[in-house]
């Protein structure tokens, strides 16, 4: 097998274990032991690791590892006000370069989303959401933002999948929050081209979660 899908391989397992709870915030993430439970070698673990770290959803330690980050309600404010402030300039470019066929694209997305039910697994929703954020920023064409919405998006993660009932548990009730609204009225402004509306509904919508989130640290 090519070694770019076993890296992917790797990847995808990882991030599955991390959502089904396998780990929590502190705990180390050791190559060996995932290359025993993946059944995979060292080196695309290695890689699968770094990619994660790379994405702000693992920090790393000289000679110790790759870890969960701990919750620090200081640090969350941090990233979310980072993640607010990214992606509403994300979404500014992407109103200003989106086409036809990438609004059709978004549109798509909110489909899906629409069309969850209770029953939906953690990755399933993550793969939905994240596909719409990183979507956006894709659309802006401008490969920094890109980068650095890539990196605050999953750090954030690192908290809203151990802190918000969205991905804890009470997937049913949280399907009613104000999210899915939101990214409604996003691609809306996309779409008609207006930049700084989309803008600020991404700021608005970013903010949102993290007062949710901020009421569980």
């Amino acid at each position: 097998m090519a070694k770019k899908n076993l890296e992917e391989i790797a990847y995808v397992s990882i991030v599955k274990l991390i959502l089904e709870n396998h780990f929590k915030p502190g705990d180390f993430l050791l190559e060996t032991a995932l290359s025993k439970a993946l059944s995979l070698s060292r080196t695309p673990v290695r890689h699968a690791l770094g990619q994660l770290v790379a994405e702000g959803f693992l920090d790393k330690k000289k000679k110790k590892g790759c870890f969960i980050p701990a919750a620090s309600p200081e640090d969350a404010r941090h990233v979310f006000f980072a993640r607010e402030n990214i992606e509403g300039l994300t979404a500014t470019s992407a109103a200003r370069c989106a086409t036809d066929k990438d609004v059709d694209f978004l549109w798509g997305l909110i489909k899906k989303e629409q069309s969850i039910d209770q029953d939906i697994s953690k990755i399933d929703y993550v793969n939905i959401n994240g596909a719409f954020h990183m979507g956006i920023a894709k659309i802006g064409k401008n490969k920094y933002l890109e980068q650095y919405c890539r990196h605050s998006f999953w750090r954030s993660h690192a908290y809203i999948l151990f802190f918000d009932n969205y991905y804890t548990g009470n997937i049913a009730a949280s399907i009613q929050k104000t999210g899915p609204q939101q990214h409604i009225q996003i691609v809306k402004a996309i779409e008609n081209r207006n930049d700084e509306k989309a803008g600020n509904l991404m700021r608005q919508h970013i903010r949102t979660t993290y007062d949710q989130l901020s009421l569980k640290l």
